[in-house]
């Protein structure tokens, strides 16, 4: 299984934030007991779908020619010798339901499977003529498959769009994955994620330039990610994705206040979306507004408990209000999503102590 769109992680003005005392203001009345700490997450399912899922908005129906704008996930793609290729998923299906749950995004979708501790899982799926079917599925384990090994097979057998869109967002190489972006936006002007992706993947080359110490002249790649994500809304005003993927830009180029903005008609749209509620807490966090920050990044983590950058986030908002205890016991429920992973336990260690250095 694969999602669209990474939740951001926090920004250079946020990271600076890291040791700083509390400063005593009265927006910060928020008692001690409200928003505790999350508690440690059970480890996520190990099980295969076999299907990539995306938010079914319009600026999805436009790329597949589909027209169509329904609640739910939409099956973009539908793994071979899978348990969604056995009951007969297809791609342009949406899921509408799982196991109780009516679903809005993939955001939901996902974290169920992954919170669940059976194989077997009810879904409810409309069909691009509009009939609905109940389906019974039994995932199963994730083997050795990678996605960008199966994308990349299948891109040199032939160049479809959504291959190619799949493929420029989870290839490492940003050079390779713009490249992709571009020459697939020549074919489809009017594909509106296919723009916002393009300018995802700009102000990650322009943040990896900066982080690298890289000299040179990265105005070009800020004017392109600029009028690419405004190109995104133009085409598709009213898309919750979008108005994410902006309000992650924004966060991006050091303007926390336009995207609170968009994180707040984003959720307008769709209070279900974890990362929504992730990218307005991080917006009110970098504008040092943690008494309002502290409810949606708490949000964000009941919805999804399996993003790291979540708790990172909602640790350092305990630390701004002087909740010592919540901020140790979130790091110790991210220890578990961070794994073994080297990098990601070093960020956590530099949290543990208030007066740590901020993080790089």
């Amino acid at each position: 299984m694969a999602l669209a769109g990474v939740a951001c992680g926090p920004p250079e003005a946020l990271r600076r934030i890291l040791g700083r005392e509390a400063e005593e203001t009265g927006d910060q009345a928020v008692p001690d007991d409200a928003y505790p700490a999350p508690g440690i997450p059970d480890p996520p399912a190990d099980g295969r779908l076999g299907a990539l899922v995306l938010t079914n908005e319009s600026s999805w129906g436009l790329f597949l020619d589909r027209g169509k704008d329904s609640g739910g996930a939409l099956v973009v793609e539908v793994l071979p010798d899978t348990p969604a290729q056995a009951i007969g998923l297809q791609s342009g299906d949406v899921v509408t339901w799982l196991d109780g749950t009516e679903i809005n995004n993939h955001e939901q979708l996902l974290t169920i499977l992954r919170r669940s501790s059976s194989p077997l899982h009810t879904l409810r799926i409309t069909r691009a003529d509009e009939s609905t079917e109940q389906l019974e599925v039994e995932l199963t384990a994730g083997g050795d498959f990678t996605l960008l090994g199966y994308l990349e097979e299948k891109l040199a057998a032939g160049p479809d769009p959504i291959t190619r869109y799949l493929l420029a967002e989870n290839v490492p190489d940003l050079n390779r994955g713009i490249e992709l972006m571009r020459g697939l936006l020549a074919e489809h002007p009017n594909f509106a994620e296919g723009h916002a992706l393009l300018a995802r993947l700009l102000i990650g080359r322009l943040e990896q330039q900066t982080a690298g110490g890289t000299s040179g002249d990265t105005s070009p790649d800020l004017l392109d990610a600029t009028v690419a994500i405004d190109t995104a809304l133009q085409l598709d005003p009213e898309s919750p994705s979008l108005l994410r993927a902006r309000s992650q830009i924004l966060l991006a180029l050091g303007e926390p206040a336009k995207a609170e903005i968009d994180a707040e008609n984003a959720l307008g749209l769709d209070e279900s979306s974890a990362e929504s509620n992730f990218l307005l807490g991080t917006s009110q966090l970098t504008l040092d507004r943690p008494a309002d920050a502290i409810a949606p990044l708490h949000r964000a983590v009941r919805l999804d408990p399996f993003v790291f950058d979540y708790y990172i986030n909602l640790a350092l908002c305990y630390r701004l209000l002087n909740r010592e205890t919540d901020t140790q016991d979130t790091i110790l429920a991210a220890r578990t999503i961070a794994g073994d992973d080297p990098a990601l336990n070093q960020r956590l260690d530099d949290l543990v102590v208030p007066e740590a250095a901020p993080l790089e």
